[in-house]
């Protein structure tokens, strides 16, 4: 029997033991991803005897500005409070049904993901969505339904302009396009994508035919929980004057003569000399791990880029695809692929010196095209896995966090396993309005 309770007793010190390191694996994954590329990129570029120095000369330091500065702006405009004053009118709006709830908010979610990173644009709406969403009866199938659609959306939103996301802000910064360019061109597909992936989700949702008592009594307390909210429209109309002098700075300089990071932080200083004439205190953090990461992305892709691996791949597919179209859906294939698997991040790094090399050869006149049909394949690999997307497992943290429950009183998870499916839905859409897009227009 002794000997019985210590074999027990010295398997739950193991299982205990196997359950911190998981967790510990678990809490430090993007530190060790950040570690490994560093690591690797080294490897490699000593393997090739790619001197690091020379990397880091060829290093897109401009990006990572862009990066950084945007996602500082996005703080300022989340402390007039708009965001939570939108997110509120749109509540209103939708009445409580569960079809224009998704609709609205997923409309919401791209434009303002158009605009303002990800994440923070995420971050902005999912307060006011899980007030509404405990109060209403939602069950499993809607809170995967709805978090799917968002989760698109976001994707979508961010490869729209050419300050969206990661991957558009490589792209403006290549050359390969301008800003005019890109949002002349990216804009309207990826809001008709956003029209199929709204229209279609919104198929799967039932229709209520109850009396509207439940839906009424939702927003109700939606609009009680954020009577209070101060919105400063004294700020607000300012910040949005700094934003719009921005955008047509991008449009009408020279990246030669004032480059966009230049532009960003100009536009960022002048917006905290306003919010610290007003006298708004202003909490300016940001996630480093994202920042390390992108650094870490973009320095083993600049590895690559000096091995010449890249190089004998677009000259291997432009020798073996001689039709343009079928050359630029090949690499859009490819592209989302690796975007899926890998993430949007390394592969928007990773992908753009083939991009590069192919418009500036036969495919030259066609670039402005390239470059969103590019934008479109990560978009769509992005959307495949929940690891894929920028927003991702921040999304799934914060709607696990909320505890969302079913009538039974059963709470809803919502991860990895739960967005599969629905994530290789979002994926085909997308890849397949991109595909027939560039076959029309090439």
């Amino acid at each position: 029997m002794t000997k019985a309770m210590c074999l027990g007793g010295a398997q739950s010190k193991e299982v205990r033991h196997t359950s911190k390191i998981r967790s510990a694996l678990k809490n430090n994954a993007s530190f060790l991803l950040i570690a490994m590329m560093f690591i690797a990129g080294s490897v490699l570029a000593t393997s090739f005897n790619i001197p690091v120095k020379s990397v880091m000369g060829n290093y897109s330091y401009d990006v990572l500005v862009i990066l950084v500065v945007m996602e500082l702006f996005t703080n300022l405009w989340a402390e007039t409070g708009i965001m939570q004053l939108l997110a509120i009118k749109i509540a209103e709006m939708s009445k409580g049904k569960k079809r224009l709830c998704l609709a609205l908010f997923g409309g919401m979610m791209f434009l303002i993901s158009s605009c303002l990173n990800n994440i923070t644009a995420v971050l902005m709406i999912l307060p006011i969505v899980m007030v509404l969403l405990k109060t209403l009866e939602v069950d499993r199938r809607y809170v995967s339904v709805f978090f799917a659609t968002i989760l698109a959306l976001s994707n979508l939103g961010g490869a729209a302009s050419p300050i969206g996301d990661f991957p558009a802000i490589i792209i403006m910064t290549s050359g390969i396009t301008n800003f005019v360019s890109y949002l002349t061109h990216a804009f309207p597909l990826f809001a008709l994508t956003s029209v199929f992936v709204i229209a279609i989700w919104s198929k799967c949702v039932k229709k209520e035919n109850d009396d509207g008592a439940i839906r009424k009594l939702a927003i109700t307390n939606l609009k009680s929980q954020y009577k209070n909210i101060n919105i400063r429209f004294d700020v607000l109309k300012w910040l949005a004057l700094v934003f719009v002098g921005m955008f047509v700075a991008w449009i009408v300089v020279p990246q030669n003569v004032l480059p966009p990071e230049v532009i960003a932080v100009l536009g960022y200083v002048v917006a905290m000399v306003i919010c610290s004439a007003k006298k708004i205190k202003v909490h300016q953090s940001m996630d480093m791990k994202s920042v390390l990461t992108i650094a870490s992305f973009l320095f083993f892709a600049q590895v690559i880029s000096q091995s010449g691996i890249l190089n004998l791949v677009a000259n291997y597919l432009q020798s073996n695809i001689e039709n343009p179209k079928l050359l630029v859906m090949a690499i859009m294939l490819i592209t989302s692929a690796v975007a899926g698997i890998f993430s949007a991040g390394p592969a928007a790094a990773a992908m753009m010196p083939i991009i590069v090399q192919i418009c500036n050869g036969p495919l030259g006149a066609h670039a402005d095209w390239i470059a969103v049909a590019y934008a479109a394949a990560i978009c769509a690999g992005s959307s495949m896995f929940m690891w894929s997307a920028t927003a991702g497992f921040i999304l799934s943290g914060k709607v696990n966090g909320a505890k969302l429950a079913e009538e039974d009183g059963n709470v809803i998870n919502w991860g990895v396993g739960q967005y599969f499916k629905y994530g290789f839905v979002n994926y085909a859409i997308q890849i397949s309005v991109a595909l027939v897009a560039m076959a029309i227009i090439l």
